[in-house]
């Protein structure tokens, strides 16, 4: 099993911005959820690990006389894997369980305290722990955005490619509490590291070495530093949905990665919105949020 990322000592400088990067975060999810009143009610959070971030709230679909059966969708949050928490989230994933999917919207440990594979781990205790206690979750859709977006789709291909349970977790490899991916969606996610550290992204390199330590900087990475889907090889990929703005300094890696799973023969179905701009899909009503939401059940129900 792949040990934790080096811990050797970010600057000062890394640290402020962490920490300045955490305070925005924590304010602006604050003004989101005090303008939007709140939102909990329906949710059910439940601890699926004994870390202090590892739970996940769990919302199931509304009752509607004769609709079909769904298979659950597991979100993970963004928030570069150093910040974020799910209760920012419990509005915008109403649309699922109002189109009849069930909702598990997972929160997990944060970077820098807890690095590369230590969030992969937690993401797949939580997917155990779903499977073991929700009989519907035998067959899942994965979801996320952003950092989180990053995490579903390394999960998916995880699951799909046993080989890469070696850099995460070898004793997974033979484990049947796992449940199928039927389908991933990346909103704007970290699909390629080039990318996200040469673009304009403000703080991608901070968040890289924060998620992975100095490895995950080099231009090309052992197994142990493999954190995005473009560092990983594989031959199995679940259907795939990826969306993203126009504005969005990612969409260079949205893009990237688009064309790998075109040119591999791969399912995958791609939306680029005009202005679109990175974490429109987690901020109040726009004209890519409306569009991204009926792109997903669109997909989900294609499938």
């Amino acid at each position: 099993m792949a040990k934790p990322a080096g811990k050797r000592a970010l600057t000062l400088g890394q640290h402020l911005s962490i920490v300045g990067s955490r305070m925005f975060f924590g304010a602006l999810t604050s003004a989101i959820t005090f303008a939007r009143g709140v939102q909990s009610e329906g949710w059910r959070r439940m601890r699926y690990g004994l870390l202090h971030d590892e739970t996940l709230d769990h919302m199931a679909p509304e009752e509607q006389e004769g609709a079909q059966t769904h298979a659950p969708v597991i979100f993970f949050h963004g928030g570069g894997w150093m910040m974020g928490t799910p209760d920012t989230y419990h509005h915008d994933l109403l649309f699922l369980a109002e189109a009849g999917y069930p909702v598990f919207n997972v929160d997990y440990p944060k970077a820098p305290e807890h690095r590369h594979p230590e969030l992969l781990q937690s993401v797949f205790k939580a997917l155990t722990f779903i499977r073991a206690n929700f009989p519907e979750a035998e067959a899942v859709h994965l979801m996320g955005d952003s950092a989180g977006g990053n995490l579903a789709v390394m999960a998916a291909l995880i699951l799909d490619n046993p080989q890469l349970f070696d850099a995460i977790d070898p004793r997974l490899k033979k484990s049947s509490k796992l449940p199928k991916v039927l389908s991933v969606t990346s909103i704007y996610g970290v699909m390629d590291r080039h990318t996200c550290l040469n673009s304009a992204f403000p703080g991608g390199d901070v968040m890289i070495e924060s998620y992975a330590g100095p490895g995950a900087l080099l231009k090309e990475v052992d197994a142990d530093h493999a954190i995005t889907p473009m560092d990983l090889k594989f031959k199995k990929h679940a259907p795939c949905l990826l969306v993203c703005g126009s504005s969005d300094p990612l969409v260079d890696s949205h893009a990237l990665y688009e064309r790998r799973l075109r040119n591999a023969g791969h399912t995958v179905t791609s939306h680029v919105y005009t202005g679109g701009i990175h974490g429109f899909f987690n901020f109040p009503e726009s004209g890519p949020k409306a569009a991204c939401r009926r792109d997903i059940l669109a997909f989900l129900a294609g499938l």
